[in-house]
């Protein structure tokens, strides 16, 4: 069943208002776009620009950086606004052109993009040892694919996805009623940071690359922590900066220019990363461990899942080269065509303000995470397994 509070009814019927008569339908994308209210789609890219308009150049000089750190603490403070007009924009776009599980995966040759995609989401249920009737929650669910999932793979286990964005909360239910999925799922609309769940509700819990939309990820693993039973586990794949991130570029002279230089390149790609996919500040591996073990977790495995070995070729590829009819929209040239199509849509005012620029936005957001993928200094998939320690 949906849960959704009574203060959130204003923000779902402007969520309709936004979308309009397409909320639970399974259109095509530019039949949604076209429908979606104007004003409203508007104001949805205004608020998340503006969250980002001072920062339309990286600072580049040391002296800046006090200054970096005040935009940090000004998009922390308004982290859950910023994502939730980012998923009211970007929502429509990642089904077009990804599907309906919003993430990256391993890549195996031979295999198909969805295949690689279900694997990854399965393989979480298989390290909790999920089963039937067995209570888990999905933090940050989006439109439910990882979810829906983990139930089929699990035979039955009954999964609740949380997530503060209405319209993806209204699809969840619609695709889980379309799928027969409804008796084995559930959906709340709030803050994964303040949970509307009692201590230990859960016997397990996951969640695929959406924690790091917290203002601070000591906030939802306190929160995760807090709503999971003694002795269970946490599995999730986090976006990490990696120990290639650094200052100092191996390859270049020890000068001040060089440091500078590729100190500058390296905050540049992750900035970008920040702002096309709106995240306050990405963590390290490393402070991603720190942030677990500080709330109390013990760590049982980590490691990260993006390096690539003889089986598998870059998860980037999804992006630089992918395969398929549908990987044909992902690609460089199928995003230059929607691109393109739209720009000539919005001239002749067919699309709404905003739609437009959304698709500029995750078009650079596309090549900023490519870059640090092939610099090796960002992984979409660093994995961890963790557990609350059992009462005494």
């Amino acid at each position: 069943m949906s849960m959704i509070n009574n203060e959130h009814t204003g923000q779902i019927q402007l969520m309709r208002k936004l979308h309009g008569d397409l909320v639970l339908d399974q259109g095509s994308f530019f039949k949604k776009i076209t429908q979606k209210d104007q004003t409203l789609n508007q104001q949805a890219a205004t608020t998340y620009y503006n969250h980002w308009k001072h920062e339309d150049t990286h600072p580049q000089e040391e002296e800046e950086e006090n200054d970096e750190d005040e935009y940090v603490h000004r998009r922390r403070e308004q982290a859950q606004n910023m994502t939730n007009a980012f998923y009211d924009l970007v929502t429509d776009f990642y089904e077009y052109g990804w599907g309906q599980s919003f993430h990256f995966a391993r890549l195996y040759k031979g295999d198909t993009f969805e295949e690689n995609i279900k694997r990854h989401e399965a393989f979480l249920a298989l390290k909790l040892g999920l089963g039937n009737g067995q209570r888990v929650l999905d933090v940050g669910c989006g439109v439910g694919g990882p979810l829906r999932e983990v139930v089929k793979i699990s035979g039955y286990a009954h999964v609740t996805g949380i997530n503060n964005n209405a319209y993806q909360i209204e699809r969840c239910a619609a695709y889980a009623a379309k799928y027969g999925l409804t008796d084995y799922t559930g959906f709340v609309k709030g803050d994964f940071t303040k949970m509307p769940f009692g201590d230990c509700t859960f016997d397990a819990v996951f969640s695929v690359e959406a924690t790091v939309h917290a203002p601070r990820l000591e906030m939802v693993y306190s929160e995760i922590y807090r709503v999971l039973r003694p002795g269970g586990r946490f599995a999730c794949y986090e976006w990490c900066t990696t120990p290639k991130y650094n200052d100092v570029d191996p390859s270049s002279s020890s000068s001040h220019h060089s440091k500078n230089c590729t100190n500058f390149l390296h905050r540049q790609i992750i900035h970008g990363i920040e702002q096309g996919n709106s995240i306050s500040k990405l963590y390290s591996t490393h402070e991603c461990l720190e942030a677990l073990q500080s709330v109390g977790f013990h760590v049982l495995e980590h490691h990260d899942m993006a390096t690539i070995d003889q089986a598998t070729t870059p998860w980037y590829d999804a992006l630089k080269k992918p395969k398929g009819l549908r990987g044909l929209l992902r690609s460089p040239l199928g995003r230059y065509y929607t691109h393109s199509l739209l720009t000539v849509m919005s001239k002749f005012k067919l699309v709404p303000p905003g739609v437009l620029e959304t698709s500029q936005l995750l078009n650079d957001a596309a090549d900023v995470l490519v870059a640090g993928g092939e610099l090796g200094i960002f992984t979409p998939m660093f994995f961890f397994v963790v557990e609350k320690p059992s009462s005494s």
